[in-house]
């Protein structure tokens, strides 16, 4: 399983081949009110539903609260259908939080998958 750590991440989410998926539990989504910006919610027990919606082209990095919790999981399944361009962040959520680190609410959408701020009218957190 590939790692990336959180400042080569920073310096990713703008490039237009990033796919960012939010895979933490429901817990650990429940239990927070943000998210990393560009990021993309992906249910863990409802991925074969939920595939047809990731892009094999483009480099899928998946975060969950720790990088260990759900992410060695759906890393196995997504090779399983096909995807190899696949990294996890070195410590998840918990080691993305701080001052440096932008964060936006969760019901924040992204336009385009690694492009685009979010629309003015939504706040980001920062944290």
């Amino acid at each position: 399983m590939k790692t990336v750590d959180k400042e080569t991440l920073k310096s990713w989410l703008r490039q237009p081949d990033l796919f960012l998926m939010d895979v933490r539990s429901a817990a650990g989504w429940r239990g927070s009110i943000a998210k990393i910006e560009h990021a993309h919610r992906f249910e863990p027990d409802r991925l074969g539903k939920m595939a047809r919606d990731i892009p094999k082209n483009k480099k899928l990095v998946l975060y969950c609260e720790d990088g260990k919790t759900s992410c060695p999981f759906m890393v196995s399944e997504l090779e399983k259908m096909g995807f190899t361009n696949l990294y996890v962040l070195e410590g998840g959520f918990q080691a993305w939080q701080g001052k440096e680190f932008l964060l936006v609410p969760k019901e924040w959408k992204p336009r385009r998958a690694g492009t685009g701020a979010p629309p003015a009218k939504q706040k980001r957190v920062v944290r």
